[in-house]
């Protein structure tokens, strides 16, 4: 068996994601080196009393983050390890920290720089749609004559997908598969059109910050969310496929099918908050075993100490 890392993106926050994980003996001296890094106090302001921890979308991306690093770092203290990982979406930014193409002292101020520039964006929608093809809802968005304005932003499982775009352009495509076939739409963000067309200028600006990043080779397999494949990475070829990342699909389902066909039995773990990434699979996609790090303040210890056993025991 090969364990196979998988980080969660945005959606995945919730208030509690950092606090629970702040008392774990690996997690104190991360904490505190990021509240440097950044100038902030992030174990202050990602409590849950703090109302306001989780309103801007700058938050948001340094606190998921954040959480899915910590997750890594009690795996790793346990002794857990893979020799591979992929992310989605702001996961693919933990999935560069864990192959070493990018340091986390350098990634903190990235995904500040990113949440800020989202924030700042002009607004638009996404909705999840279930059940529903890819190429159903890729057939919609052509017949209407919208791909300039939206589009599938993550083509996440063979069942679920995401569209984002103009908030008009995703409301007539939602409305138009509902006529074809039943589905369930749920919004996941009701301003920033992440992955789609329309945030072409916002990529632009933010390939400004990625060209001050330093970038290294990785020592472990890149798997970016736009190509849904291995690649060969330099420096430029992250840098080109992060700005990509902005406006551009997530292709989540080719990048987890990419892995499974290139490993022995494998074994994804979604190391970070909630279980977004695991429950992905089934339905009739079951590209390897599955297992989550994460779990209810009251039994997490327990649970973490049984995925740490089975990823032994995947060696």
């Amino acid at each position: 068996m090969t364990a196979v890392f998988m980080f969660p993106g945005q959606s995945s926050r919730y208030p509690a994601m950092i606090e629970k994980l702040a008392r774990e003996p690996a997690c104190a001296p991360i904490l505190a080196r990021a509240s440097e890094v950044l100038g902030r106090d992030l174990a202050a302001h990602y409590r849950t009393d703090n109302a306001g921890a989780l309103a801007a979308n700058r938050d948001v991306q340094i606190g998921v983050f954040l959480a899915n690093h910590l997750h890594h770092a009690v795996l790793t203290a346990a002794g857990a390890c893979a020799s591979w990982s992929l992310g989605l979406s702001l996961g693919e930014y933990n999935h560069l920290v864990h192959i070493g193409a990018l340091a986390f002292e350098d990634a903190l101020p990235l995904v500040d720089a990113r949440g800020r520039l989202y924030d700042e964006a002009e607004g638009g929608l996404m909705v999840s749609v279930f059940p529903v093809d890819g190429a159903l809802v890729d057939e919609v968005i052509a017949r209407l004559g919208l791909a300039e304005r939206a589009c599938v932003g993550l083509y996440n499982s063979p069942r679920q997908q995401v569209i984002s775009g103009d908030r008009d352009a995703v409301e007539q495509i939602v409305a138009a598969i509902e006529i074809d076939v039943f589905v369930d739409a749920t919004v996941i963000e009701p301003r920033i059109p992440m992955h789609s067309p329309v945030f072409a200028a916002t990529a632009t600006r933010f390939a400004e910050v990625l060209a001050q990043t330093p970038f290294t080779p990785p020592r472990l397999p890149y798997v970016p969310n736009t190509r849904g494949a291995i690649v060969d990475a330099n420096a430029e070829t992250i840098r080109a496929c992060l700005t990509e990342h902005v406006y551009r699909p997530v292709r989540w389902q080719a990048s987890v099918e990419a892995v499974a066909a290139r490993v022995v039995d494998p074994v994804f773990v979604e190391v970070g908050p909630k279980a977004v990434l695991f429950n992905l699979f089934g339905r009739g996609w079951t590209p390897g075993a599955r297992h989550k790090t994460d779990a209810p303040d009251d039994t997490w210890p327990v649970h973490v100490r049984g995925v740490v056993e089975e990823l032994r025991r995947a060696g």
